[in-house]
């Protein structure tokens, strides 16, 4: 990282990147705040994707209300945005939690074991195709990741950079939501019509 930034307040990474939209400030406000972020997240929710998922957003949001914002003091700013992102989470869990236990007081018949052992076969294959679209080096990352790998060991013995590997992970995230969702709903339609 350039040692312009390194050397610079907090404050100012921020004044470089709403002022001069500058993606070299807003990587090392990345850089210095992704760790500490992601560790406050996780002890929050316990699920490392969750937390992940959390800590991404937040940032992708300040680039994206760049302008305009007035921070005093950055690592307040930050940890507030982190909460309520956390919040915003749980809130969200709730919800589906309530949708689901709704849905499953409707259907109280037992499924057939069939048919769930069916969809989940389905579900499996489904999501290996979804493993194909990536590119070779996206998916190791990415299976390496779901193993328990840490970010910087697959770094360490992938020789890229953790942020590359970081990279690697959302793409792939991405990727699979968007294969996996029409799958997802026709097994929720296949349940509520049987």
């Amino acid at each position: 990282m350039n040692a312009i930034y390194t050397s610079c307040s907090d404050e100012n990474i921020l004044a470089l990147i709403s002022e001069q939209d500058d993606e070299l400030a807003f990587a090392e406000l990345y850089n210095r705040y992704f760790n500490v972020l992601f560790n406050y997240a996780y002890s929050k929710v316990n699920d490392r994707f969750a937390a992940q998922e959390i800590v991404q957003e937040l940032f992708v949001n300040i680039w994206q209300k760049r302008h305009g914002q007035q921070i005093l003091c950055c690592r307040t700013f930050l940890f507030a945005i982190a909460k309520k992102q956390i919040i915003s989470f749980y809130r969200k869990e709730f919800t589906r939690k309530q949708h689901y236990d709704h849905w499953e007081s409707l259907h109280a018949d037992p499924v057939d074991f069939a048919d769930q052992h069916t969809l989940t076969a389905d579900l499996q294959t489904r999501y290996e195709q979804g493993l194909h679209l990536l590119s070779p080096k996206c998916q190791e990352v990415f299976v390496l990741s779901r193993q328990g790998v840490s970010n910087k060991q697959i770094g360490d013995r992938l020789a890229i950079a953790e942020k590359t590997v970081e990279q690697h992970i959302s793409k792939a995230i991405r990727i699979l939501r968007a294969h996996l969702k029409d799958h997802i709903i026709s097994g929720i339609l296949l349940f509520v019509f049987n």
